[in-house]
C-alpha cells in the first residue's frame, strides 16, 4: 500500500465519527533523526535533512483530534510526511520570497483545509498550536463561522494601533489569578509545583507583515489575546505564554478556558514521545531504506493513538466507546481473550463493565504483563504497547481460525 493510501485510509477513518461533533484539533511537527543510519541509507530515498539542514531524516506533521466536551482521543484529520533537499546552502535565500503554498510552514494551512475536507460534518473546529504556526495567513484564510484558532505567539506582532503585542499585554491591568499544576520531568529534573498565573486579555488588530507577497489578504485582522504569566517564580521554565484566538474572549473565566484549551497540546507532545522514545523508537529502526520508514511511522501513528486512547480509558458512562477504539470482529477477540485471562479469584476478573474501553485496557494491559492486582500501578505505556503487539498477533490468528472453520463448514 502506498504512502498516501494509508495516509487516507488513516484519516477517513477517524473523520467517519465527527459528525455534529466540537473538535480540537492539534497540530505540530516532529522530525526522524536517522544519522545513526547515515551509511546504511540512501539520501535520496524518501528521507533527507531535518532541522538543522545536515542531519539525515525526515519530518511528520500531525493533526490529531479530540472530543471537545469529553476529551475522547478521535484520530488525526491530516498527516504529512517529507524531507528537506540534502545539500541545499541556498535554501533561506530561495525561500525568502516564495509564496507560502511552496514554503514549509503551509503545512499548517494545508492540514487546516485538509481537516475542513475531513470533517464535513463536523460542528466546529479548534485548531490548536505552538509558536511556529503563528501565521498571518492561517488567520486570514482559514477562519469561518465553524472554524477556529489558539495559536501561541512567536513574535511581538505590531499592532494597528502602532504599539507592540507584548507590550499592550504587559500594560494591562491582571484580570484574575489561579493556580496551576504543573507535572515535572525527572529526565530534565524538574520537580512537581504549583505555578501562580496572572492573567490578561484584551481585543488586538494585528497587521499583515509589509513583506508578505500576498495581496489577496485584507491588511489587519482582529483576533483576541491572552497572557498567562507566572508570578513568584524565576526558573528557566517559568510560564510565559501569550496566545492568540479567534474565541471570543469578554471575560475572564473566557480567558482562562483559552489557556486550557492551549494545554491540551501536551497530548501530541505525548504522541511523538510514544513514537520515538517510550515505544517504537522509530529513530532506531534497521529497515533499510527511507520509504519504508516512513511508512511504518503512519502505521505506528495509528498504534500509538491507540495507546493513548487507552491510557485515558475512565468508568465515566459518557466515556469513549470502544467500538471507536476496536474494529467489531476485534471486540469479539477481545471477549474470548478476557474469558482466558480472568483468574479463579475475584482480585483476578476483569473488574469493568464489558464492552467498555477501560474493560479492553486491562485485558490488553495483562496481554503486556501486568499482573491485575489492585495493588499494582495502572498499566503504562510500554506495558501497553506490548499488550497490543500480543493482541494483534492473537487476532491475526483468531481471524485465520474464524477463515477455516468457516470454510470447513461450507465442504
Amino acid at each position: 500500500m502506498s504512502e498516501s493510501a494509508l495516509i487516507e485510509e488513516l484519516t477517513k477513518r477517524s473523520g467517519s465519527i465527527t459528525s455534529g461533533r466540537h473538535l480540537l484539533v492539534i497540530q505540530d511537527t516532529t522530525s526522524f533523526n536517522l544519522n545513526n543510519h547515515y551509511y546504511r541509507i540512501k539520501k535520496d530515498n524518501g528521507i533527507g535533512t531535518i532541522e538543522d539542514n545536515f542531519s539525515l531524516g525526515f519530518f511528520l506533521h500531525a493533526s490529531m483530534m479530540i472530543d471537545a466536551f469529553s476529551g475522547s482521543m478521535l484520530g488525526f484529520s491530516d498527516v504529512q510526511l517529507w524531507n528537506r533537499v540534502y545539500d541545499d546552502p541556498l535554501r533561506k535565500h530561495r525561500l525568502a520570497n516564495l509564496p507560502i503554498e511552496k514554503k514549509e510552514s503551509y503545512k499548517w494551512i494545508k492540514a487546516c483545509e485538509q481537516t475542513k475536507a475531513n470533517c464535513p460534518d463536523a460542528a466546529s473546529l479548534t485548531f490548536i498550536e505552538d509558536r511556529d504556526g503563528d501565521i498571518y495567513e492561517q488567520f486570514a484564510r482559514i477562519t469561518d463561522t465553524r472554524t477556529n484558532f489558539v495559536i501561541r505567539v512567536c513574535k511581538n506582532r505590531l499592532l494597528s494601533t502602532g504599539n507592540k503585542l507584548y507590550e499592550t499585554l504587559d500594560g494591562l491591568s491582571c484580570a484574575g489569578k489561579y493556580e496551576l499544576d504543573l507535572v515535572g520531568d525527572k529526565r530534565k529534573k524538574k520537580l512537581n509545583r504549583t505555578a501562580q498565573i496572572e492573567v490578561r486579555f484584551c481585543k488586538v488588530c494585528i497587521n499583515k507583515a509589509e513583506r508578505n507577497i500576498n495581496k489577496s489578504i485584507p491588511r489587519n485582522i482582529e483576533v483576541y489575546a491572552v497572557q498567562a504569566t507566572e508570578v513568584g517564580y524565576d526558573g528557566k521554565d517559568k510560564i510565559c505564554w501569550r496566545l492568540l484566538t479567534t474565541h471570543r474572549i469578554d471575560s475572564y473565566d473566557q480567558a482562562i478556558d483559552i489557556i486550557e484549551l492551549y494545554r491540551k497540546r501536551w497530548h501530541i507532545e505525548q504522541l511523538f514521545r510514544l513514537l520515538k522514545k517510550q515505544g517504537f523508537e522509530m529513530e532506531e529502526s534497521e529497515l533499510e531504506t527511507g520509504w519504508a520508514l516512513r511508512k511504518l511511522s503512519i502505521l505506528a501513528l495509528n498504534a500509538s493513538l491507540r495507546i493513548m486512547q487507552l491510557m485515558h480509558a475512565t468508568e465515566d458512562e459518557n466515556a469513549q466507546p470502544l467500538s471507536e477504539v476496536f474494529t467489531k470482529s476485534e471486540q469479539q477477540c477481545l471477549e474470548q481473550a478476557n474469558q482466558q485471562l480472568n483468574g479463579s479469584s475475584t482480585k483476578l476478573m476483569n473488574p469493568y463493565k464489558p464492552l467498555s474501553l477501560i474493560w479492553a485496557r486491562w485485558i490488553i494491559a495483562r496481554l503486556g504483563g501486568w499482573k491485575g492486582y489492585t495493588s499494582q500501578r495502572t498499566a503504562g505505556p510500554i506495558t501497553l504497547k506490548r499488550g497490543l503487539d500480543n493482541f494483534n498477533q492473537m487476532y491475526y490468528g483468531w481471524c485465520l481460525a474464524l477463515k477455516y472453520f468457516e470454510d470447513v463448514g461450507t465442504q
